[in-house]
């Protein structure tokens, strides 16, 4: 390992009532980096995190907020004065348990239901939390309809700049092709979350108050050896009510399947949830709001328009926009059959 990294990790540790043996470096972007440190104690993970103070405060407390709710996540060790992290010339340093197990799946029906019931269990557990600080780094609770508008808004402009283009290339047609119908869906979309009762369940919300993660998906899930689901990365922690998460995971497995969306599957999963973590059926109603809006397109639009992935080939751009544009034209029929049998869904709970 680089002699500077491995100098930056002893002095972290020098902080830890632990003796380094051995050292690797895990990964490494610049403001964030995860080691492996092989100690007198055993295998710890040293992650470098690219908070301000207030987001480490706030993530640090919810952590053991949430595992004395009876999540499984790794713990946080304490330095020899106490402290959960390091300030080490300005930049923040974490050392967490270490928890080896294998990411689920979600071809796997029993591990998707393990998925489903983690999540209800993550959102039940977070309920009530309140920051030590007063002051939290993240709360998309009250931004829904200002970020979803503000999304639509960038489509129409693409739109508008993109029909100006005299040399249209192949991704430009695609999108020019398929877009009213899209902006169509964000305004049914933000029509809906009016009559859902949305706006009472954020009110509410802003006192109970729950957690999103944000990314409670395979790839931050292990199954361990005790055969409990352990969610990792609490980086992105928000204060939400509960379906920004359950959208995001019906995306994920959805857009895996070359069929597109599937009623049987949906309503498999939230059953899972409500057996968990019981939602009415006008929450119901919300969720399905937010999974009409056409997340997927923005995120892929984005990518190429906004150049948030400019290592990517034109191909491979191409390619994304049109699965992404199956994968939305395929939820329509769905979501309106699982309204349909919202009272099986609600009964599981």
């Amino acid at each position: 390992m680089d002699t500077t990294f491995s100098e930056i990790v002893k002095k972290v540790m020098g902080y830890y009532p632990m003796k380094v043996k051995n050292i690797y470096l895990i990964s490494f972007k610049g403001k964030k980096a995860v080691w492996s440190v092989d100690t007198d104690i055993g295998e710890v993970i040293m992650k470098k995190v690219p908070f301000e103070l207030v987001g480490l405060e706030f993530m640090t407390f919810a952590i053991d907020y949430l595992r004395n709710n009876g999540i499984h996540t790794p713990g946080v060790y304490k330095t020899t004065n106490g402290e959960s992290w390091v300030d080490l010339e300005g930049e923040y340093f974490v050392i967490f348990e270490s928890v080896h197990g294998r990411s689920p799946e979600y071809e796997h029906k029993e591990e998707l239901r393990m998925i489903m019931h983690g999540m209800a269990s993550f959102h039940k557990a977070s309920s009530g939390i309140n920051s030590p600080t007063d002051e939290y780094p993240s709360f998309l609770l009250t931004e829904w309809e200002k970020d979803m508008t503000k999304r639509s808004d960038r489509l129409e402009a693409w739109k508008v700049e993109i029909a100006q283009k005299a040399d249209k290339n192949t991704f430009d047609q695609i999108f020019l092709q398929h877009i009213d119908e899209f902006l169509v869906q964000c305004k049914s979309s933000l029509a809906m979350f009016e009559q859902s009762g949305f706006t009472n369940w954020v009110e509410h919300t802003k006192i109970t108050k729950t957690l999103c993660h944000q990314d409670y998906a395979a790839g931050n899930l292990a199954i361990g050896s005790d055969n409990h689901l352990y969610v990792f990365d609490m980086d992105s922690l928000t204060v939400d009510v509960p379906i920004r998460d359950m959208r995001k995971i019906l995306n994920k497995v959805m857009k895996k399947r070359e069929s597109g969306w599937d009623l049987e599957l949906m309503l498999t999963m939230m059953k899972a949830y409500q057996e968990v973590n019981p939602l009415t059926k006008e929450q119901y109603h919300a969720l399905v709001a937010d999974l009409l809006y056409p997340h997927l397109i923005y995120g892929q639009v984005n990518k190429y328009y906004g150049h948030r992935e400019e290592q990517w080939t034109e191909k491979k751009h191409i390619e994304r926009l049109k699965d992404m544009i199956a994968t939305e034209k395929s939820k329509g029929i769905v979501l309106q059959a699982f309204l349909s049998r919202l009272d099986e869904v609600v009964a599981h709970g």
